[in-house]
């Protein structure tokens, strides 16, 4: 009798798990590659800015330490690709092809607001707007590092637009970023970033001042 009963509980519950699965799936992939690219960024902004700084080299190598650099961009279009897919897919919350292309257009409301203001929907836009700069980094390094050399390096601050953004987005739509662990390991990678932007500035500084000297 025991041992039926166990077996009744542990079919069940495992029913449950693959109606939960089959259900909910589309949003875990969602969830996992906004995840990925919300950490590639981080890693290409540190990486970015140790090839400034000279810290990275002090590691890896100059033409490896570009090769990672590239292989991380690469993968940060993919993973943000699949977000965005994802998000037409999902039927839980469904989002249409405009509304995840274009800014401004989605209604999502996840219950957070300032005042009358659902910040869901700020969150959606910051994503969009954010996933747009990415394509502007991304492309520009690609085909302009070499023959566009100063225009490339102009479009390159806009990485830095793009991490704020993708801070805000992650922050005030990510279930996983609300509270928590998450959300005390996302703000502590942002003041990470922050103080490596600073050091780069810092060098910025120190290098126009040797050549005001000189």
């Amino acid at each position: 009798m025991i041992a039926s009963l166990n077996y009744y509980f542990v079919a069940s519950a495992l029913n449950i798990a693959t109606q939960r699965v089959d259900t909910s799936w589309r949003w875990y992939v969602i969830r996992a590659a906004g995840l990925v690219a919300a950490g590639l960024i981080i890693l290409l902004m540190l990486s970015g800015i140790g090839q400034v700084t000279g810290l990275t080299y002090r590691f890896i190598e100059p033409v490896k330490a570009w090769a990672i650099h590239k292989a991380l961009a690469i993968a940060l279009c993919i993973s943000i690709a699949i977000h965005v897919l994802f998000l037409v897919l999902d039927k839980f919350i469904p989002f249409t092809w405009p509304q995840v292309l274009l800014p401004f257009l989605s209604h999502y409301n996840n219950g957070t607001a300032v005042g009358n203001v659902a910040l869901g929907w700020w969150a959606v836009t910051f994503g969009v707007l954010a996933m747009y700069g990415v394509i502007i980094v991304v492309a520009s390094s690609l085909g302009w590092i070499n023959t566009k050399r100063r225009t490339w390096r102009w479009l390159h601050y806009v990485s830095y637009a793009v991490l704020a953004l993708v801070l805000l987005h992650g922050i005030y739509i990510g279930t996983d970023i609300r509270y928590g662990t998450f959300r005390t390991a996302w703000i502590v990678a942002g003041i990470g970033v922050l103080l490596a932007i600073l050091s780069r500035l810092r060098r910025i500084g120190t290098t126009r001042e040797t050549d005001d000297s000189d």
